[in-house]
């Protein structure tokens, strides 16, 4: 297991082609953003987001490692964990159909 929360450095391969490489952090981490969700204050690190080609590995690692600050992927930590609960909720209602066929 590595410092990555057991991600490999291949796995993190995606920060290389980051469009937020090289650009101040603190863009990222916007003072006022903390437990909001989506607010003016990430409105750059967005717009950032948007634009890059790997946003979507960015945001699938932030919520494998449940990272709880920033922006990561365009997505606030507040709309991360909306992301976590919707899927949890739809892998439970697949479990629950899976189930329900089985038992016909």
């Amino acid at each position: 297991m590595d410092q990555h929360g057991g991600l490999t450095t291949d796995l993190l391969a995606w920060q290389r082609h980051a469009a937020c490489r090289g650009l101040e952090a603190e863009i990222f981490y916007p003072p006022d953003s903390e437990d909001t969700g989506d607010d003016e204050a990430a409105f750059e690190a967005k717009a950032v987001c948007a634009a890059c080609a790997v946003s979507g590995e960015c945001l699938e690692y932030a919520i494998a490692v449940r990272e709880k600050e920033g922006v990561w992927g365009g997505q606030t930590a507040a709309e991360r964990v909306r992301i976590i609960r919707r899927r949890r909720r739809a892998a439970a209602r697949a479990r629950n159909a899976q189930a329900a066929a089985a038992s016909n």
